[in-house]
């Protein structure tokens, strides 16, 4: 018999030759790598997980309540976790709303171009001249409201200059008439303390000028700091792009924001359930109700791809939502009916009268910021 010792392979614990597995990490003793090994642990944690998930899909969906509260009572292995749970529907959801919102998010986008007076023709013709131009009139660039002129003179002396047969009128008439309706149709105002002039800042892209010659022209000072120098480029940013891709900037934030808003309804859930357990149990119950809500919109917006719900059976499902979390609060923290109705109500007033717009607010900044 061979008294050699064996180590674990894995963290060097010594074993005797009863060990099939190490008591200290959990592998498998003489575990020899081959395609079953590879695959092996990857295939039945994803079996596992779909497993517990199909065995809390029903639950969720019929049991209100039912799964926070088998969770905080200690069954945690039985059904999926309420944050890996959240997490998948989630994704399932932003991934199905964001398909289901392109059309919408385009026309936005487009209307969002034509509020900033987009001029296509003047945006074509400008472009392939820019880069030639861009030194000379930087060496004479004059103040904002004598650019104008400035470029349609120097647009107009290069087109001759490189122009074809009978086009060269068309051009310079096309490109004179695009530059007033710029000019015309422009935004002003103020925004944020700056004069947001739109048909100076079509003036000084089209010159090729400079990020300070532009922040000067909407009435950027050295003593708005740095700060304000940053809310002057987003400005000038947005006006250049037109708003293109906000809208996507935008989606993106909400499932970050998700993570806030969830601890925000456990906290109103312990203010009004002070003595029903700790905050722990206040975010089961959050992840899990979330869960459901992300689950159902899921459903209700495929359902709607496939064929066209009334819009009746549409508010009912959504209104059902809010019925959903009555019964839940009822289930889980085991108080009478009147006084749950009365708790429940003012935790949906909150929620959506000031928390909901507030962090509407707050991703509309982010989005600007991160633009």
């Amino acid at each position: 018999m061979s008294t050699k010792k064996k180590h674990c392979l894995n963290c060097k614990y010594q074993l005797t030759i009863y060990h099939k597995y190490c008591p200290n990490c959990g592998q498998k003793v003489d575990d020899k790598l081959n395609m079953r090994v590879l695959f092996h642990n990857t295939v039945m944690n994803y079996f596992s997980v779909d497993a517990r998930f199909f065995r809390s899909f029903i639950p969720l969906l019929t049991r209100p309540g039912f799964l926070a509260k088998k969770f905080v009572s200690g069954k945690r292995l039985m059904y999926l976790h309420p944050a890996q749970f959240y997490l998948f529907t989630s994704i399932v959801f932003f991934f199905i709303f964001s398909i289901s919102t392109q059309s919408a998010r385009q026309q936005f986008e487009s209307g969002l171009r034509s509020a900033f007076g987009k001029e296509s023709v003047l945006i074509a013709e400008t472009a392939r001249i820019r880069d030639s131009l861009k030194k000379e009139l930087q060496n004479n660039l004059l103040e904002a409201d004598e650019t104008d002129s400035i470029v349609i003179k120097k647009v107009t002396t290069f087109l001759e200059g490189n122009k074809k047969p009978n086009d060269s009128i068309t051009k310079d008439s096309t490109l004179k008439k695009s530059m007033k309706s710029s000019k015309n149709s422009g935004i002003k105002g103020e925004f944020l303390g700056f004069n947001f002039n739109t048909s100076k800042l079509d003036s000084l892209y089209v010159a090729g000028a400079s990020m300070d010659q532009k922040l000067k022209a909407i009435g950027y000072k050295e003593s708005d700091g740095w700060f304000g120098k940053f809310i002057g480029k987003q400005l000038i940013k947005l006006r250049e792009k037109h708003g293109d891709g906000i809208s996507k900037v935008f989606m993106d934030t909400i499932p970050i924001s998700m993570f806030f808003l969830i601890p925000i309804f456990a906290m109103l859930l312990k203010l009004f359930y002070r003595k029903r357990g700790r905050f722990a149990h206040h975010m089961v119950f959050s992840f899990y109700y979330f869960a459901f809500i992300f689950l159902a919109s899921s459903i209700i917006i495929l359902t709607n791809l496939i064929i066209d719900i009334p819009d009746w059976i549409d508010i009912t499902l959504i209104l059902s939502m809010l019925i959903y979390l009555y019964i839940s609060l009822k289930h889980f923290y085991e108080q009478g009916y009147f006084k749950t109705f009365f708790k429940s109500f003012f935790l949906i007033f909150i929620y959506l009268l000031f928390v909901v717009p507030l962090s509407f607010v707050i991703l509309s900044v982010v989005t600007f910021f991160v633009y």
